[in-house]
């Protein structure tokens, strides 16, 4: 995984002659199995209908340069991921994700979030799915949801016991005198990475599911019964 310094583009990316392009992840892959091991992990009973690896070339450099300004300023030798970067769920709503995905300008872009959220207006990741699950797009006319699994420069994070709701960037750290790289914190049964730069996250996948699965203590029977009703 050391691309950032040896290659241009990730060493298991496909081949492309466009800007972006979308690889379907095949199921036997240990790339596929990594995937939806850390989305089963939480959300076991949906079912993966697809997991799409997402290239863009131009959304990847901008992530790129600034994973090498981490590098600089923490004075990493060798690309190692686990020092500052995460790989975590993001749900966009009603936005389509592919809309997002095939950006040239910024994927997902912290001027569309709100003033309201708990730790400000940035851009929140979760490293459960289940929590994404609430924030999950909704293909329109189907059983079915899509999350972004996402990599982000979360860095030295601030641990946040309480909401910071007029936040727009990450305190300072009296330690060094600069600020920390991302907020962190609690909620909703999941530890959650809040950033305040477009740049510091790069669409990874987009995860396709179905959401027709059995509730607690519910049988095949009920379910059936369930979904009648749902369609009235």
């Amino acid at each position: 995984h050391n691309f950032l310094t040896k290659n241009k583009y990730p060493e298991y990316w496909q081949p492309m002659e466009t800007n972006y392009q979308e690889f379907q992840v095949d199921v036997n892959s240990t790339e596929f199995k990594r995937v939806a091991s850390l989305f089963r992990a939480t959300l076991p009973t949906f079912k993966i209908c697809g997991i799409s690896r997402l290239q863009n070339k131009k959304l990847w450099k901008m992530y790129s340069q600034e994973a090498k300004g981490f590098q600089m300023r923490y004075q990493i030798p060798e690309y190692d991921p686990d020092k500052y970067e995460r790989l975590l769920f993001h749900g966009t709503r009603a936005s389509e994700p592919r809309k997002i995905a095939e950006s040239l300008d910024q994927g997902l872009d912290i001027s569309f979030s709100k003033d309201s959220g708990l730790w400000g207006r940035g851009i929140y990741f979760a490293v459960n799915a289940s929590y994404s699950d609430i924030y999950a797009y909704n293909d329109p006319g189907t059983r079915k949801k899509s999350f972004f699994l996402v990599r982000v420069l979360t860095g030295y994070s601030y641990f946040s016991t309480k909401e910071m709701n007029d936040t727009k960037k990450p305190p300072l750290n009296k330690n060094t005198g600069q600020r920390f790289d991302s907020v962190r914190s609690t909620t909703g049964g999941s530890e959650v990475f809040i950033i305040y730069e477009n740049t510091k996250c790069y669409l990874e996948y987009l995860i396709a599911v179905s959401y027709t699965h059995l509730r607690a203590h519910e049988t095949g029977r009920n379910l059936v019964c369930r979904l009648l009703l749902e369609k009235k």
